[in-house]
């Protein structure tokens, strides 16, 4: 099965990507779809379906699992699993019919059984007696019964994803004619757009990039199926004003922002991708060409980014290359307790299926042209600043609140190309709510080091670069981002150092490491990652562990002023 696995991700690597299209084809994207369901062992697979069938479905990444199938069955691929798919399909409309899952919830999957039932019977796939059990079954589905979360309208204390998620699910059913509850869709989409931000990005707890990404694309989905409820014009407003900050965000190696749960694994990208496809569309219907390009394009760019990650074999779900967890609901490095392979490897898949259901193939490709620098904040919930310039980005968090997955300071410089985690893609933090290699002595980002908070002076840019400012205290930091790289300066009035990432291990592959005491250089994945500074560079002796892998800690010191410079560059260019 993992030799399955390694020849489907190899055609989508080698294969599916080497054509010149700008966009990502609707071929491409049930290459992933495939790439995420063969990626279960067959043995396990088949495991998995008895213990359903017997015990009932307990999380939502099964029925996950039955539709990505169905949507491949119907398009002519995975044929030698079409007796496997009637099994699962089965189990999950009784279940869903029956009720709530012992573990996670149905808002997430009865959406999806819609989808692959609608896809299955277009396809004529299966007797009509089988499809219309199916059909009853969907048609039973109670909210009440089914969904697990369901806060009363108008509660102030927080945000709730899930009840999206039900509401999409009940939408679904509304467009499919399998029943479905107008009344539960009015509600929560009424109630839970309240957290939206000025800038159009949802708030759930602690503002997550993951989940303000995959919450708006569930109330995409709710308008792509229908919805015109009283709340219609108000979430289109919303979403609308969500699309500025939706391609800023993305970065130079094609990743959504860090920043809180459920970030860095595969999914991701697909989610990312899927919600610029609708805004594509969307931009398409008004007649603006220009921006359906550029949200086809960043769907593209998201894409593209999965290629390393698909190609490592044995496939993880996170972004590093640690040994997967323990099978079932066992994790690994980089991963959540909830946040196992089961679950999340199929989503990858799931936000496949809709971004190619979403994909608008009349948006014509634009020649292309190199964007000028920019600078993008978002709202102080999201407390991030994004620079680009050339082929580089960086994010700045800052107002890092040592939750457990972020810290104030520079955490991520990506270029394009590159591996994301050769300089650093997220930052590590003292005690992260995820597993690590080993125990970490404090938080690591780029920053100076110093007590106090990071305060902006001012973003901006200009035809050669982008610029933040903040002040630290006393200290006064600038950061200017151009084609060349990052140039950090410090000012103080006494000692000043500036600490900085070497990435060591990605779980599999060691980097190679140098320090002369004025230079720093990692060698990684055919890159290399250079600092340079006008003060002093040296080992702290500390180690750092964040979802990607480990990294030593350094410094940069001078007196009352420090520059430091940052360059990532291919091997064989330096």
């Amino acid at each position: 099965m993992q030799r399955a696995f390694a020849v489907a991700a190899l055609a989508l690597v080698a294969g599916a990507f080497a054509h010149a299209a700008q966009y990502v084809t609707d071929e491409e994207y049930l290459d992933i779809v495939e790439a995420a369901v063969r990626a279960y062992p067959e043995e396990r697979l088949f495991q998995h379906v008895a213990e359903a069938e017997e015990r009932g479905v307990e999380e939502h990444g099964f029925p996950r699992l039955a539709a990505s199938l169905g949507v491949l069955l119907s398009e002519g691929r995975m044929v030698g699993r079409k007796e496997l798919f009637r099994r699962m399909m089965d189990v999950c409309c009784r279940e869903a019919k029956r009720g709530q899952m012992k573990l996670e919830g149905n808002e997430f999957s009865v959406k999806e059984l819609v989808a692959a039932l609608l896809a299955v019977e277009r396809a004529g796939l299966y007797p009509k007696e089988a499809t219309d059990a199916w059909r009853r079954d969907l048609a039973a589905v109670d909210p009440r019964r089914c969904y697990k979360v369901r806060p009363k309208a108008g509660d102030t204390s927080r945000s709730y994803n899930w009840c999206v998620f039900g509401a999409a699910s009940e939408q679904a059913r509304i467009f499919a004619h399998l029943g479905g509850d107008a009344g539960f869709v009015e509600k929560y989409v009424a109630d839970q757009i309240r957290w939206f931000d000025s800038m159009g990005m949802w708030r759930d707890p602690h503002e997550p990039a993951v989940y303000d990404i995959v919450t708006r694309l569930q109330f995409a989905l709710i308008l792509s199926n229908g919805y015109n409820g009283q709340s219609r014009a108000e979430l289109e407003r919303r979403l609308d004003c969500g699309a500025e900050a939706t391609l800023a965000i993305l970065s130079a190696a094609g990743e959504i922002p860090y920043g809180g749960r459920s970030n860095q694994f595969l999914h991701n990208d697909t989610a990312y991708a899927a919600l610029c496809e609708w805004y594509a569309a969307r931009a398409m219907k008004r007649g603006d060409v220009e921006s359906a390009a550029r949200f086809r394009l960043a769907a593209k760019k998201a894409v593209d980014s999965l290629r390393r990650w698909l190609a490592v074999s044995p496939v993880r779900h996170v972004k590093n290359r640690y040994p997967c967890g323990n099978g079932g609901r066992g994790t690994g490095i980089g991963c959540e307790d909830y946040a196992y392979f089961d679950k999340y490897m199929v989503t990858m898949g799931s936000w496949a299926v809709l971004a190619r259901s979403f994909a608008d193939h009349s948006v014509p490709e634009l020649a292309p042209r190199p964007a000028a620098p920019s600078a993008f904040a978002t709202s102080p919930h999201f407390h991030f600043v994004f620079l680009e310039a050339g082929e580089y980005s960086a994010q700045f968090n800052y107002i890092g609140k040592e939750d457990r997955y972020d810290c104030s300071g520079l955490g991520r410089i990506h270029r394009r190309g590159a591996p994301p985690a050769i300089c650093l893609s997220t930052p590590c933090v003292t005690k992260p709510a995820y597993l690590v290699e080993l125990p970490n002595g404090g938080p690591l980002a780029i920053a100076p080091v110093a007590e106090g908070p990071l305060v902006s002076a001012g973003t901006g840019s200009d035809d050669a670069r982008a610029w933040a400012s903040w002040t630290l205290g006393d200290l006064e930091w600038k950061c200017e981002l151009s084609a060349e790289g990052l140039c950090s300066t410090l000012k103080g009035p006494g000692a000043v150092a500036m600490r900085l990432p070497a990435f060591e291990f990605d779980g599999e592959e060691h980097a190679k490491i140098d320090c002369d005491g004025k230079a720093l250089s990692v060698v990684y994945g055919g890159w290399t990652c250079v600092f340079e500074t006008d003060g002093a560079l040296a080992a702290t002796g500390e180690v750092r562990c964040n979802r990607n892998g480990r990294y030593r800690v350094y410094e940069a010191r001078g007196e009352k002023s420090l520059a430091v410079k940052v360059a990532i560059r291919r091997n064989g260019n330096l």
